[in-house]
């Protein structure tokens, strides 16, 4: 399918790893001219490289989210390379998990900084060139937890930072698409579930095991039995969709939450 956005630009944060890889290498397979921001300078090397190899158009930008005063200077930069952005995704950083008594006031000001003061001040940067093209497409990478709180009587764990913060980022991004949309700027979420991001969360897995009273290979067992696919995703799997809601043909798309879950958010809360 032909996503009718080849010349576009495109700015992905955390687009060195994970599913920003996945997104910055699949935004540079159709065209796109991608700005990858992450922090370790190899990683971002490794996959500007990639994106060459393939024929797309890249460059790097060492950048730390959490300094908010650095989301301009990544414009910028994504303008000297090839111009102001037309694409924005935004991968915030995440909050850890943890009990309500583990955290302090001051842990939960940077969870609502990193997830929605980050958001805003990367709209603040980004919004004004898409308005001057009339045109522009804004994703942010979320979690579940935005609608569907962790519990952990079912998960045995505790996100009290994301259930607590994830909603309010999921607020301000459909805020900003009644804003930008008269400006033919559409601005969505997607929320992935459990994806297989070639990192290895052994240790994070047996630590929930034991908070639930199971061995790890119980614990994986009932987990994947509460995904109705029965797998986790692929990283590449989001990567699609992101695409997909950048191309000229979700034009008509603002505002969403689209899950990518293997349907486990149907059935896991």
């Amino acid at each position: 399918m032909d996503l009718g956005i080849a010349g576009k630009v495109a700015l992905v944060t955390g687009g060195s790893h994970g599913i920003g890889r996945s997104i910055s290498d699949e935004l540079g397979r159709n065209g796109v001219k991608v700005v990858v921001v992450a922090r370790g300078r190899e990683q971002i090397d490794e996959t500007v490289a990639t994106i060459k190899q393939a024929g797309g158009q890249a460059v790097g930008v060492s950048a730390d989210l959490t300094e908010l005063d650095g989301y301009p200077k990544m414009v910028e930069q994504a303008k000297a390379a090839f111009g102001l952005p037309d694409i924005a995704i935004y991968q915030p950083v995440a909050p850890p998990p943890g009990p309500f008594e583990q955290f302090t006031d001051e842990d939960f000001d940077l969870s609502y900084t990193y997830l929605v003061k980050g958001f805003a001040n990367f709209v603040r940067a980004v919004a004004p060139g898409m308005k001057e093209k009339r045109w522009g497409r804004i994703v942010t990478i979320g979690s579940g937890c935005a609608k569907w709180p962790v519990r952990n009587s079912t998960a045995g764990f505790d996100y009290v930072l994301a259930n607590t913060n994830r909603p309010a980022a999921l607020g301000l991004s459909r805020s900003m698409a009644d804003a930008l949309g008269p400006y033919g700027i559409t601005v969505n979420q997607i929320p992935p579930g459990f994806v297989d991001t070639g990192e290895s969360y052994e240790a994070w897995f047996q630590h929930c095991a034991d908070n639930a009273g199971q061995t790890y290979e119980e614990f994986m067992q009932n987990l994947l039995k509460r995904i109705p696919l029965n797998r986790f995703g692929r990283a590449e799997e989001v990567g699609h969709l992101a695409a997909f809601l950048c191309s000229q043909n979700a034009g008509y798309i603002t505002g969403q939450y689209l899950v990518v879950d293997g349907g486990n958010m149907e059935t896991y809360y």
